[in-house]
């Protein structure tokens, strides 16, 4: 048999597997920027460059009606949720034990609160909320509010950042969205910042334990008796009258 016949029937197995595995490498390689720019925009999107991001659409819509401003802020912490959740690490566990733990230590917390300053907790939920309907209060302090700022303030910046810096960074964030509030002076910003940031360690704390579900069930609570408690009793009361 001749030298080219004897090369004709040598086996190639092993000859196109290694071209195969060469080739899938060049495609691995040549996808890899587009994954590499994924991965880039998920580090972009890190806690403390989301807050940045809020900060400066915060500051750049002061001259925006309060309201407005408050949708458009919301908006983007629904956007950072949102792109955060891309990444894989936003997780919550769910369990009725841990659901009615947050919902009772936000009545013990709560409840004394209101029991104490009715009238001044009415006039900050307008203030806070940017309305006075209690309809569209109970969907904003209820409904709305604690879920966004629990799945990106606990849910994402405790997570990547820690119980302490979730805490003074959702305090932050509550005195720069009531920047464009009526009445709304440095002395009353700060006293404002400091009690979120309290409020913010009792959320970051039920997250620790007992889960983001814990933690977003207690805001619920605490919003629900603090700002839309007095309202619905303000609404109650002349009707009984």
């Amino acid at each position: 048999m001749s030298q080219d016949a004897r090369r004709t029937k040598r086996p190639r197995s092993t000859e196109y597997e290694a071209v195969g595995n060469g080739l899938a490498r060049s495609l691995t390689r040549s996808a890899s920027p587009a994954a590499g720019v994924l991965q880039r925009g998920a580090a972009a999107l890190s806690p403390h460059f989301g807050f940045i991001v809020l900060v400066g659409v915060g500051l750049a819509s002061l001259r925006l009606t309060h309201p407005l401003r408050l949708t458009l802020m919301w908006l983007v912490e629904l956007v950072l949720v949102l792109l955060y959740a891309q990444t894989g690490k936003l997780k919550s566990s769910y369990s009725l034990l841990n659901l009615g733990r947050g919902l009772l230590v936000g009545i013990v917390v709560a409840l004394p609160l209101y029991l104490s300053a009715p009238h001044f907790f009415y006039a900050t939920a307008s203030w806070l909320y940017g309305v006075k309907d209690l309809q569209v209060l109970l969907e904003r302090a209820v409904f709305l509010v604690p879920l966004l700022e629990g799945l990106y303030f606990r849910g994402a910046v405790q997570r990547e950042r820690g119980l302490l810096t979730g805490a003074v960074l959702y305090g932050l964030a509550q005195g720069l969205i009531v920047m464009s509030a009526g009445g709304a002076f440095p002395l009353v910003v700060l006293a404002l910042v400091l009690g979120m940031i309290v409020a913010g360690l009792l959320y970051g704390y039920l997250n620790q334990r007992y889960g983001l579900t814990a933690s977003i069930a207690g805001h619920v609570t605490v919003s629900l008796v603090l700002f839309v408690l007095p309202a619905l009793s303000a609404a109650i009361v002349p009707l009984t009258g």
